[in-house]
């Protein structure tokens, strides 16, 4: 297993203000990092994200892009792999209350698959 995989979020979306879910007509969105991020998941121990030069991200973004993650992987495995070592308090921000918000969602979503498998 390599040792660590670094996303340039500016290089590769080639914006200061990411935006969007799904990657539509040349722009990139927030899909397209996760997949990178799940793309090289067990092959790094490692995935550090860096956000020089990104100025603020949409919240549909930051969602697609880092909390969707937790639909295929848990928080600490998140919290394990995944590092941002240049977040500013506003990004950090940004992704904490999108981690909380898609955790509730799932919580709902396994709430609600539990009780009609209970039926």
């Amino acid at each position: 297993m390599e040792s660590e995989f670094k996303v340039s979020m500016f290089k590769i979306l080639k914006t200061s203000t990411p935006h969007g879910r799904s990657t539509e007509e040349g722009e990139l969105g927030g899909d397209t990092i996760r997949n990178l991020i799940l793309d090289n998941w067990d092959q790094y121990e490692k995935i550090n994200v860096y956000f020089d030069g990104i100025v603020k991200m949409t919240r549909p973004f930051v969602d697609e892009a880092f909390a969707k993650v937790l639909e295929s992987k848990n928080l600490d495995e998140f919290n394990e792999k995944l590092y941002f070592p240049d977040a500013s308090d506003d990004i950090v921000r940004a992704l904490t209350e999108a981690i909380k918000l898609r955790m509730k969602i799932l919580r709902s979503k396994r709430d609600r698959d539990n009780d009609a498998a209970s039926d």
